[in-house]
């Protein structure tokens, strides 16, 4: 037999799928945004950044990358093809292990990821830029408190 839901607990789902709906039109709003400036700007589209940005954090082997965006590795090797035909990143043998392949940004690589960068978070700081302080104070640290993998508070 089930148990009867309780009304916090109703209140509960339809704020989750609130929050569901709101992050996808979020997301979706921003790459309509921001998208054509990356690609007009910076010859690199949402899934380029990403992966540019990734292996300047430390993934530098195909594998982690795959793991990190959580794409196949054939998909994630065609998307690094793109990178090295701009010229942007350079594969070689990895010094401490042979059979591994070793991901680098070349100079352009590094400076079109910081300037990427600079052009998303323009974007996105104007649209944060719409709360008031306090406000935005308040979202980024409840923002960040649901961004926590599993951490309680």
């Amino acid at each position: 037999m089930n148990k009867p839901v309780s009304p916090e607990r109703d209140k509960l789902a339809d704020q989750a799928a609130l929050y569901l709906r709101t992050m996808q039109q979020l997301h979706q709003g921003l790459a309509r945004q921001v998208e054509p400036v990356l690609i007009e700007q910076h010859g690199i589209d949402f899934r380029l950044y990403f992966i540019i940005r990734n292996i300047e954090s430390g993934a530098v082997h195909p594998g982690a990358l795959s793991k990190i965006l959580r794409l196949p590795n054939s998909v994630v090797t065609r998307h690094l093809d793109q990178v090295v035909e701009r010229g942007l990143l350079e594969r070689s043998l990895d010094p401490d292990d042979s059979r591994r392949i070793k991901l680098t940004l070349t100079k352009e690589g590094q400076r079109v990821a910081r300037e990427a960068h600079r052009t998303i978070c323009g974007i996105v700081g104007a649209r944060l830029e719409r709360l008031a302080p306090a406000r935005r104070e308040a979202f980024l640290s409840a923002f960040s408190a649901l961004a926590a993998d599993g951490d309680e508070e």
